[in-house]
């Protein structure tokens, strides 16, 4: 029986033909249910993270033998765009270590259940901020300072820091995870992105969930608590808020939740709950990947200027790194916000032009199409990851030996050369990566212009520019790799 079970799950995995649920393996089953199984995942990585914190503070101060630099923006970076989001949704959330402190004072307890009684204010979120907006502006907020964060540990090191005081003073004010769903950084473009990826978490059958009363999926049992994401997953439909906490796979009586392997992008032709929010989301994201391509891995000095502000003690301010940074922030939140959803607005304007549709708004043609995007960014990003780790994976060598750049050798890693893995073939899997992003965002594209148009004739005019707008981004993206 086991055996069988595996083969279609590999067969699921390799096709990506039909879903197939892995809670059917009985040890991932057993696995997931058991109280546990959050705390043993999510405490190590708490461990991590908090000497990633402590070399960040107290380390030496060069980025490329410092384990925070190293391990965060290159190592965890290159995992969580490159593997984890992709492949496993939001997992990164399962593990997460910055809400706990606060999880476990709400909760007054580690492992057990003890009720479903929360310990703080527990106020309600305000329904004005029941959006992305807050996520939006903090990852712009992190862009702006990058160059500062990928090459001074200490400012890795305050700005996680500060991510958990801010994670549990909001826990003591609102329940549950409201940090994790409105606030965090990471969370807006992890919700985005993994509706793109081959899993989800959804209930086998709706039906059931309509009938049972007691719901304990969002009011909690025995073994598991009420949704800490606010999510009902008897009407769950994306990925984009649930942080695959489990705790409904725990606290369902009937068995009722599965956790499917899928075909990628399952998620983006859900139209009902498409918003204005995630649109920009999108545009961010899309942009970013540009931008740190064009100032990170480009040919033009000009850009790398940009990125190159600091403060000098004792003399203050330089004009000229001032002027850099200002410049840099501008690029980063005037691009993102205003003159890349502008130009995509034009392109949305000349799908309704040569759709002919008095029908259709160009408020909602502009929210559809928006969401094609995502699978080409996502693969610039992981694009724009792959050198990070290839040309760098010996400097993640050193830290290990040497975590806080004080001249140690644990593990005998600390000297070794710098020397990068297969760069000759970094531009070719660049090329490829970008192809099938590509090749995602027009089959999107163009179901997304059928389910407005319906008519087929419609919907191919009506797509032709955004054809149009997804290549001319591609070939810039490949003239910076490759040109």
């Amino acid at each position: 029986m086991a055996s069988s079970k595996f083969r279609e799950f590999l067969s699921s995995l390799l096709t990506h033909k039909t879903k197939f649920d892995v809670l059917q393996i009985d040890f991932i089953r057993r696995i997931t249910t058991h109280r546990a199984f959050q705390f043993s995942v999510i405490f190590p990585n708490l461990l991590i993270f908090w000497i990633i914190i402590v070399a960040g503070l107290f380390g030496g101060p060069v980025g490329n033998r410092n384990i925070s630099v190293i391990f965060v923006w290159i190592l965890w970076w290159f995992a969580l765009i490159s593997i984890l989001v992709p492949f496993a949704s939001r997992i990164w959330c399962t593990i997460c270590p910055i809400p706990f402190f606060g999880e476990w004072i709400q909760r007054r307890s580690l492992v057990t259940k003890k009720n479903e009684k929360l310990y703080g204010l527990n106020k309600r979120w305000p329904r004005r901020l029941d959006n992305i907006w807050l996520q939006n502006m903090g990852f712009l907020l992190i862009a702006t300072f990058t160059p500062l964060l990928v090459t001074r540990p200490v400012v890795t090191g305050i700005m996680l820091a500060l991510l958990f005081v801010v994670a549990t003073i909001l826990m003591l004010i609102y329940a549950k995870r409201v940090f994790c769903r409105y606030v965090c950084p990471v969370g807006g473009f992890l919700g985005l992105f993994s509706m793109f990826s081959s899993l989800e978490l959804r209930v086998n059958d709706r039906e059931l969930c309509k009938k049972h009363i007691t719901k304990e999926c969002i009011r909690g049992g025995d073994n598991g608590y009420g949704c800490p994401w606010l999510v009902y997953p008897g009407t769950l439909e994306r990925n984009n808020f649930c942080g695959l906490c489990l705790e409904c796979i725990k606290g369902c009586p009937y068995n009722n939740i599965s956790l499917n392997i899928r075909p990628f992008g399952s998620d983006i032709l859900v139209k009902g709950e498409r918003a204005i929010d995630e649109a920009w989301k999108s545009f961010i994201m899309f942009t970013l990947a540009g931008i740190y391509i064009l100032v990170m891995q480009g040919p033009f000095i000009f850009f790398k200027d940009l990125a190159r502000f600091f403060w000098v003690p004792p003399y203050g301010w330089g004009f000229t790194y001032v002027t850099n940074y200002v410049m840099y922030a501008g690029l980063v939140w005037i691009t993102s916000l205003a003159i890349v959803p502008a130009i995509f607005f034009v392109f949305t304007a000349l799908s309704k032009l040569l759709s002919g549709s008095k029908e259709i708004s160009y408020k909602k043609l502009f929210i559809d199409y928006s969401y094609e995007l995502i699978p080409l960014s996502l693969m610039a990003w992981i694009a724009f990851s792959v050198p990070l780790l290839l040309v760098n994976w010996s400097y993640i060598a050193n830290v290990i030996s040497d975590p806080l750049g004080w001249g140690w050798n644990l593990f005998g890693t600390a000297e070794i050369a710098w020397k990068p893995l297969f760069p000759e073939y970094i531009p070719y899997i660049q090329v490829v990566l970008l192809i099938i992003g590509l090749v995602y965002s027009i089959k999107f594209g163009f179901e997304i212009s059928m389910e407005n148009f319906r008519d087929k004739s419609l919907a191919l005019k009506a797509f032709i520019p955004q054809l149009a707008f997804m290549i001319l981004a591609s070939i810039f993206f490949l003239w910076l790799f490759v040109g």
